[in-house]
């Protein structure tokens, strides 16, 4: 493709994510991955191209329609993509109106004009939401989680994620790192919380991967190693993962467990169980069974009452807004707003009082999130408390169960409550990851 094409086929894209990201549809790099196997013809390169005008905009869409608002031009895409240029890559912008079939229609004067403008604007006078690429509806939790760290959080939060790899002990014990990534071993590092996590170093194409095929490796940020690690599954226990997924953490809590014990995996989505039942087939998982659940109503009822107060572990990893895994997810901050913040954290609460009903005395209740916002997570374990009878839980120090599901010392939290866990990227080079254990003590 010509670099002319490259920019028609991101502004192409890019109005598609838009529009989705409007109905609250289809993510973007689901999105991205349709776009691209539509076209077949479009190299590596290529892709690189326009996935790179696609996400670096999308990063910068607080800052983009700040800068549109302040020169009186419409937030659209092709505008942003005008912006984008202007500040990044300048030369590109010669594309517009180039005499080739798939190049973008020629700068009008509208467009002439604010560009003459931009070139004059100060960018330093943005205010720090739309410096960071900040929603209105976030800012309040994450001024209140960040405080004067805010500006240093939020630009952590709109960098590129690292890669990170689980080891999946259940069939790679025994070998050593070098003999399972065999040649590629030193393109990782070791995790610095994770026991069996190492980062990637740079890109690598890890799908094709023999370890990853065979099932000696799983693709999981530390973050949710380590939340998995804290559940503190051992062998032979009985759990219940109630928003399951595509099983990430599933699958770590069946290692840890030694495919020694069950683990009932529940799910709404049946898309997502049916890849946790690939994943639980390459990674060798045996102790899993999966229950695609309704949303709501007597069936739930009928799942859960036959256990409870019968298990060891609950695992309640809860739909939320996804505020700490932005890094890898940009549009997700534009797929929410204060009435959908509130119907999470309602939502969240019944889920968190659902699964406490089947823990058994002695047994405990892991409420977990890849939000950073205190809304969904220390509020509703605070909610949760407040409506329980008094002494009926213990709200466990995470840093006392690191001392034996974790090698190292424990990473210090940014949870308001210091007994929870809360991991954050620019403290932690994490995802933003939210842990709270409690012990059903009556």
């Amino acid at each position: 493709m010509q670099p002319a094409a490259r920019l028609s086929a991101a502004i192409e894209l890019l109005f598609d994510i838009e529009e989705k990201m409007a109905a609250k549809a289809a993510p973007a790099d689901v999105l991205v991955t349709k776009f691209f196997r539509a076209r077949r013809y479009a190299g590596s390169k290529d892709k690189r191209a326009i996935s790179g005008y696609v996400y670096g905009i999308l990063r910068a869409r607080g800052l983009y329609h700040w800068a549109l608002k302040e020169l009186g031009a419409k937030p659209t895409v092709r505008n942003m993509m005008i912006v984008h240029l202007a500040r990044h890559e300048s030369d590109s912008l010669k594309h517009f109106g180039e005499e080739n079939p798939f190049a973008p229609t020629r700068l009008h004067e509208e467009e002439e004009d604010f560009l003459r403008k931009l070139r004059r604007i100060d960018w330093h006078a943005a205010p720090v939401e739309a410096a960071y690429n900040l929603p209105d509806w976030a800012l309040p939790g994450l001024k209140r989680r960040f405080g004067k760290s805010l500006a240093t959080a939020a630009a952590s939060l709109n960098e590129t994620a690292p890669l990170d790899i689980r080891v999946n002990s259940l069939k790679a014990s025994g070998k050593s790192f070098d003999e399972i990534l065999k040649n590629d071993a030193e393109l990782f590092e070791k995790n610095e919380f994770s026991c069996l996590g190492f980062r990637a170093k740079g890109p690598i194409n890890l799908g094709a991967h023999p370890a990853f095929s065979d099932g000696l490796i799983e693709v999981q940020d530390e973050a949710a190693q380590v939340a998995s690690s804290l559940a503190d599954a051992s062998p032979g226990a009985q759990i219940v993962d109630l928003c399951a997924g595509a099983g990430g953490k599933t699958l770590a809590m069946a290692a840890s467990m030694e495919n020694r014990g069950q683990i009932h995996a529940f799910d709404i989505s049946p898309k997502r169980l049916s890849s946790l039942k690939k994943r639980m087939q390459r990674a060798g998982a045996r102790t899993i069974q999966v229950h695609q659940i309704a949303a709501e109503g007597a069936g739930r009822e009928i799942a859960f009452g036959p256990m409870e107060g019968k298990m060891d572990r609950v695992v309640v990893d809860a739909p939320c807004t996804g505020t700490g895994t932005w890094r890898r997810s940009p549009d997700q901050r534009w797929r929410f707003d204060e009435a959908s913040l509130k119907a999470q954290t309602a939502l969240q609460g019944r889920l968190l009082a659902e699964g406490a009903k089947i823990v058994k005395q002695g047994g405990r209740l892991v409420y977990m999130t890849c939000s950073v916002l205190p809304e969904e997570n220390e509020d509703v374990v605070t909610a949760f408390l407040a409506s329980e009878p008094k002494g009926a839980w213990q709200l466990m120090d995470y840093k006392a169960i690191w001392a034996d599901a974790l090698p190292g010392k424990p990473a210090e939290t940014l949870a308001l409550t210091p007994e929870c866990l809360q991991l954050a990227p620019h403290a932690h080079d994490t995802d933003g990851f939210f842990l709270a254990v409690l012990e059903r003590v009556a």
